[in-house]
């Protein structure tokens, strides 16, 4: 008999998470599982790439306007919680209704864990991810009342999924209560199928020394720290090209900053790119800026690709380049990201020497071994 698993997300956005769940849907082995999704929104860039095995129920069509004028509305005046408890309750209840489930996983940390608690009695067995080090950047308490209703949330878990040793740490210093629960499973990555697309995918002409950056257009990445990078690459005398793929709230807003900048002619917003390898592997360098991170998916991708890596000390990114040398870490501040890049772009014998360790690191990527972690943590 098939084991029943019901996943839990908000929506579906270009976001890594968003991602690391579709490529886990991809794979699963459904001649063993029966497979359900609840969304809160049926919408993001990815809705379309949710395989047809798995059964998927919203509690809203497509995010509009109206409802992010809303929701901010409610956390400003301290009623969201209120709000949660009374419609989205409702909500995902009726989805789980006179059913039960072997397991139930929150995929992502704040919405997704809050709705979990409604319907943890549903499961078996329930499991929430953890994508991010929550100690440095505590995102998800805006989607509970304090911490103490986010612990009692996390209580309800049977396991805790970590996607780094560092997001692991940073939680248990922030729940020690809960450390006998977590456990770390790396997003699996698949090696191959990325090296395959950026042969056949879409392609861009390269002009000049390029650096490629890959992300939701959020305040998490930091891009104004990328931005004033650029600005002192510029007036230092270098002749470079910022390629920026992904989509999100901060668009309008970057964009305009790099024309009062005056280098909107070189750093391109690119655009959300569903298989961005093809461009990505024509870049030199992959920068990324974030004020937080776990695991890092597109570093992870950069490395399976032979692109050296700078990226800001986040947790992810300080345990993979750390562990593979595939690039150099910067610390939060722009005149440290500024010198890494540069160092990086003056050293022609450095990148070869970090795209070559990046490339013999990811070859340890096992999309099967990842696979069998989560089968054996779901029971």
């Amino acid at each position: 008999m098939k084991k029943s698993i019901l996943f839990i997300m908000p929506y579906l956005p270009g976001g890594g998470a968003e991602k690391v769940l579709i490529d886990v849907l991809r794979n699963f082995d459904y001649s063993r599982y029966d497979v359900s999704l609840f969304l809160e929104f049926r919408d993001g860039v990815y809705v379309d790439s949710i395989p047809e095995n798995v059964s998927v129920h919203s509690m809203w069509g497509r995010l509009a306007m109206r409802h992010e004028r809303l929701f901010r509305l409610l956390r400003m005046f301290r009623l969201y919680g209120l709000f949660h408890s009374l419609f989205c309750r409702r909500a995902i209840s009726s989805v789980v209704r006179g059913k039960s489930f072997d397991a139930i996983v929150s995929f992502m940390e704040g919405n997704a864990l809050k709705y979990h608690s409604y319907v943890a009695g549903n499961a078996k067995k329930n499991v929430s991810w953890v994508h991010i080090d929550l100690k440095k950047k505590h995102w998800s308490l805006d989607f509970f009342k304090d911490a103490e209703e986010e612990k009692k949330a996390y209580h309800l878990m049977n396991r805790i999924v970590c996607v780094s040793e560092d997001v692991r740490s940073a939680f248990e210093d922030l729940y020690p209560e809960l450390a006998d629960r977590c456990a770390v499973i790396y997003n699996p990555i698949d090696r191959e199928k990325i090296v395959r697309l950026s042969e056949s995918g879409q392609k861009r002409e390269k002009r000049k020394f390029t650096v490629c950056m890959v992300g939701r257009l959020n305040a998490q990445k930091r891009y104004d720290r990328a931005l004033e990078v650029a600005v002192r690459l510029k007036r230092d005398g270098y002749d470079i090209d910022f390629w920026v793929l992904g989509e999100g709230e901060l668009q309008t807003e970057l964009t305009r900053k790099a024309k009062e900048l005056h280098i909107e002619d070189s750093f391109l917003f690119l655009g959300f790119v569903k298989s961005p390898y093809a461009i990505m592997r024509s870049s030199d360098i992959y920068l990324s800026t974030s004020d937080a991170e776990g695991f890092s998916l597109t570093l992870c991708e950069a490395f399976c690709l032979g692109v050296p890596a700078v990226s800001t000390a986040t947790a992810g990114p300080t345990e993979l380049i750390g562990q593979s040398g595939g690039g150099l870490l910067a610390g939060d501040d722009v005149e440290d990201i500024y010198r890494k890049v540069r160092q990086m772009i003056d050293d022609e014998t450095l990148r070869k020497r970090c795209s070559e360790r990046a490339l013999e690191y990811s070859r340890g990527f096992d999309v099967a071994n990842a696979m069998s972690q989560i089968y054996e943590v779901l029971g």
